[in-house]
């Protein structure tokens, strides 16, 4: 190899090196800019990350902690999932602006802690503990899922004339799917 070929390559990997900074700073000047000139206000959608990043923050010691080697702060993450959970629930309830799925969303911070729970026992041999947690979980969920539709169906009115198009819908499915079986 030529030296004029290693010179080529080491200024090629020198300037590569020192170009991240100033594409950063372009990349979040374009942003603002195009926030700014669309009214648009960050904070608005940002500030649900802060409770997830408090809650990520809160799962790190747990995440550290190895079977041999079990951190003191390992039960911070049964609150630190529960807080990034409820980061996320307001993210998407910001987006969509229907803070009103509160009525029924807590189920899931409820899952959350005890996924949290289950991480936190990840290291049990029994295993028991991550069963029952699991277990709780999945009826967190279907109440999530209960509690959404009857919500979401009859207290707030979300889906108007349509729902009964979705009870259609949903009884033809479950027919034809019946009709299928009967033959098989």
């Amino acid at each position: 190899m030529s030296e004029e070929t290693v010179l080529k390559a080491e200024v090629k990997n020198g300037s590569a090196k020192s170009s991240w900074p100033a594409v950063l700073l372009i990349s979040a000047g374009v942003v603002l800019l195009a926030t700014n000139l669309l009214h648009i206000s960050l904070m608005s959608y940002l500030w649900p990350g802060f409770i997830a990043g408090l809650g990520l923050l809160m799962i790190w010691p747990s995440y550290q902690s190895t079977a041999e080697r079990q951190s003191s702060l390992s039960f911070l993450a049964v609150p630190g999932a529960v807080m990034l959970a409820m980061g996320g629930l307001f993210f998407l309830m910001n987006l969509t602006n229907h803070f009103e799925s509160m009525a029924y969303s807590w189920t899931l911070l409820l899952a959350a802690g005890a996924a949290g729970y289950a991480y936190l026992k990840r290291f049990d041999e029994s295993g028991a503990a991550r069963e029952k947690a699991h277990r709780f979980i999945r009826a967190m969920v279907l109440a999530f899922m209960g509690l959404a539709m009857f919500f979401e169906l009859l207290v707030f009115q979300s889906l108007g004339a349509w729902w009964p198009v979705l009870l259609i819908g949903v009884g033809v499915y479950v027919y034809l799917r019946n009709k299928r079986s009967e033959t098989e």
